[in-house]
């Protein structure tokens, strides 16, 4: 096995570069995604809504939220 490792960006490099930021947005997302314990078909929509809206899952999902809290009050 091999040390050799490349490093693109590390905390403190100043700003991330933008396909740092994508995969890690990604990742995110999918952490999010996750940690609500949904179905595959709910989860497969909220990707599709998201997609259509051209937001991100994160954003869509906060959408949804601030929605309800809306209604709410």
């Amino acid at each position: 096995m091999t040390d050799d490792l490349n490093i693109i960006w590390r905390k403190g490099d100043g700003e991330m570069p933008e396909k740092v930021k994508r995969i890690v947005n990604e990742a995110r997302e999918e952490r999010l995604i996750k940690s609500l314990h949904l179905s595959y078909e709910v989860i497969n929509t909220i990707r599709y809504n998201a997609s259509k809206g051209n937001l991100t899952v994160s954003d869509y999902i906060s959408e949804i939220v601030r929605e309800h809290i809306t209604v709410a009050t």
